[in-house]
């Protein structure tokens, strides 16, 4: 098995393809086309894509067909990113050579980028389109304005096409400052900020060497450059030119800003003058340079403030996270005493947390878990000081390792007689209902077969035992069912709770699973992931791991389930500890808002519960294994919520002995 370059030679190799610049103005992907050498009916690509704006964060894998990419909202405000991911199935030698998007833009039309070639031997080469005119009406051996025309030109093509791009900004003596005396201004206002392209000779930028002096420490001073005079004026205006007191921020390589402290004209080709000579040295602030009064006055001040902010407002945000990825007070604040206990608001005296190591081979997954099995049905365990929903613009992740623990995991069959109109619910009658540790009440979750509209997974609103009915809690269809229509009583449970709080809570958010679904419910609406189609059910004592992604920019709510190979606290070299990954759907959604100030809660159920996070990022299938793996969570910052299921700490009150 080996992946060369671009090309794949066994069952299970993988090429990831990506973009290096992104696409931009994109208001709809209609089609793709591709070009694979060696494809046949039993030795082909799987296709995937995920896709993203910023080129950090991406969509969860779908596949890659038209439909789907057609499927897309985009923003053309935004960029387009966009990342392939080919793996082969079956033996064969494939290469993958291109792939093309069919994009329409917000003008309606597809951009073409001409391109330049610097791969050969002689350099880059490419349409220059320069124009000589050799046709004049008499030869003078001293005119040589047609060649400094040619120099002039040549001096804007180089610097075009090998210039470092900087912010340039322009300042203009203040007037009112002037020195008959001393032939000198003393005040002086930016009046402009714009974008050129500059030569520094010899391609020779300052060293990152550390100069010391008696007074301080300093990166190197001075350095010259060359400004191309053609592309001063098309920015600043004709006749304009550098002076003492501008000041430019190199915004590629080197990330710095530099002051002008000289220039002089070019001692060129016959003193063609086609560019200025410029010494920078390195920038200060200076009171005696202030702002036009002007929008370009007042839109330079602001750039201008960005760039030079104090160092501690310039890594604030990252500071903070990383204070919080260090201390980690979202979890480590768990332990304490119910006032001292900055992640749980309220819990359950009555509810048991077990001290119980969680192996996957040699690695902790988890040291407490919630043993919700020790309350009873949907009464509250937990209720978490985070109260937090959110808009239609942020994403979400849950994460979380359950085990089940439930007696009878499956009711009896009942067959279904009558399907009927119950006030806008379709109501089912049986022969008679079933009691005792299979009877069936309101909030269960009943598997229905033999409907023409109602097979599957669906939430029970009520039941009447005197005339044998039960009323689903979903909008009435029809009444169409087989002769051999039947349902069971799948035990549910539901172990995660957004609510208003009350006494006949409101519920925003759920998280409930049986042993063949998992259901999802965020505000009115039913997510359900039918388990059984891939050959998945829960096992009675076996622990499993969940990452639930809501991708609110793909309109994507994407269910991964995982469970462990081995479950030993032994360290044994010849075994993994990876995780395997035994389910991945992802539905499309529509976009989902949860209001705020209201309580997350955990429930009683037939279930084990620890680990559980809430993230503010969708979490990527490559992270996935890491991050259910993590005991303690090392990027807290992104963690909203963090409960490693921990104790209270009970310790005793003593007096001051004194």
């Amino acid at each position: 098995m080996a992946v060369t370059g671009s090309s794949t030679d066994a069952n299970g190799d993988q090429l990831l393809v990506s973009l290096k610049t992104p696409y931009e103005n994109v208001v709809e992907v209609t089609g793709f086309t591709d070009s694979i050498t060696g494809e046949s009916t039993s030795c082909y690509y799987n296709k995937d894509f995920r896709w993203g704006i910023d080129g950090v964060t991406y969509s969860d894998w779908v596949q890659l067909t038209d439909s789907n990419l057609k499927a897309l909202i985009l923003n053309p405000a935004n960029k387009f990113w966009i990342q392939y991911r080919y793996t082969q199935v079956g033996d064969c030698t494939l290469t993958f050579n291109s792939i093309a998007l069919e994009i329409v833009t917000d003008g309606g039309v597809i951009c073409k980028i001409p391109q330049i070639d610097c791969g050969g031997a002689d350099g880059c080469s490419g349409a220059l389109n320069l124009a000589f005119d050799c046709c004049g009406d008499t030869w003078n051996p001293y005119d040589i304005s047609r060649a400094g025309q040619m120099y002039t030109q040549l001096s804007a093509m180089a610097s075009n096409l090998f210039g470092f791009c900087v912010d340039y900004y322009k300042t203009k003596a203040d007037q009112r400052s002037r020195d008959v005396i001393l032939k000198e201004y003393s005040l002086f206002d930016v009046i402009k900020e714009g974008e050129i392209k500059i030569m520094v000779p010899d391609n020779e930028l300052p060293t990152r060497d550390i100069n010391f002096n008696p007074l301080m420490m300093d990166f190197p001073v001075q350095f010259e450059i060359h400004i191309v005079k053609s592309a001063f004026e098309a920015v600043f205006g004709i006749g304009s030119k550098p002076q003492m007191r501008d000041y430019l921020y190199f915004k590629q390589f080197m990330n710095r800003m530099y002051e002008v402290d000289a220039i002089a004209e070019a001692d060129d080709f016959m003193y063609t003058g086609s560019y200025w000579r410029v010494s920078l040295v390195t920038y200060q602030q200076r009171t005696n340079v202030g702002f036009e009064n002007t929008v370009e006055g007042d839109a330079a001040e602001a750039s201008t403030e960005a760039l030079v902010s104090n160092v501690e407002e310039k890594f604030r945000v990252e500071r903070e996270n990383e204070f919080k990825d260090v201390r980690k007070p979202n979890e480590y604040n768990t332990i304490g005493s119910q006032a001292n206990d900055y992640v749980r608001r309220a819990l359950n005296k009555k509810m048991t947390i077990t001290e119980e190591n969680v192996y996957n081979q040699w690695t902790i997954i988890s040291k407490y878990h919630y043993a919700l099995g020790t309350l009873a049905d949907k009464t509250v365990g937990v209720k978490y000081r985070y109260k937090n929903g959110w808009s239609v613009t942020d994403n979400r992740a849950f994460t979380f390792w359950f085990r089940p623990q439930y007696k009878k995991p499956i009711g009896k069959n009942v067959l279904i007689t009558q399907i009927s109109n119950n006030a806008g619910n379709p109501m089912i009658t049986t022969p008679g209902l079933p009691i005792g540790i299979d009877a069936i009440n309101a909030g269960d979750w009943l598997a229905i077969r033999g409907t023409n509209s109602y097979n599957g997974i669906q939430p029970v609103a009520s039941v009447d035992a005197a005339t044998n009915t039960i009323t689903l809690g979903i909008p009435y269809i029809d009444s169409i069912i087989t002769n051999t229509a039947k349902f069971n009583k799948e035990v549910s449970n539901t172990f995660i709770q957004y609510d208003n709080d009350v006494v006949a809570p409101t519920s925003y958010v759920e998280f409930t699973y049986t042993t063949n679904w998992f259901i999802i419910k965020f505000n009115d609406t039913y997510y359900k992931y039918d388990l059984s189609k891939s050959s998945v059910s829960f096992l009675k004592g076996e622990w499993y791991a969940a990452v639930i992604n809501l991708n609110q920019l793909a309109k994507q709510l994407s269910l991964f389930l995982y469970n462990t190979p081995e479950l030993t606290g032994a360290i044994n070299p010849d075994k993994t500890a990876d995780l395997t990954n035994i389910y991945i759907n992802t539905q499309t959604v529509p976009a989902i808002s949860v209001p705020d100030d209201h309580t997350w809660k955990l429930l009683g159920c037939e279930s084990d519960l620890t680990n559980i996070r809430i993230w503010s990022q969708p979490i990527e299938e490559d992270l996935q294994e890491l991050i259910l793996s993590q005991y303690v969570v090392k990027d807290s910052h992104l963690a909203l919520l963090l409960d490693n299921a921990s104790p209270e700490l009970l310790l005793p009150t003593v007096s001051n002995p004194r």
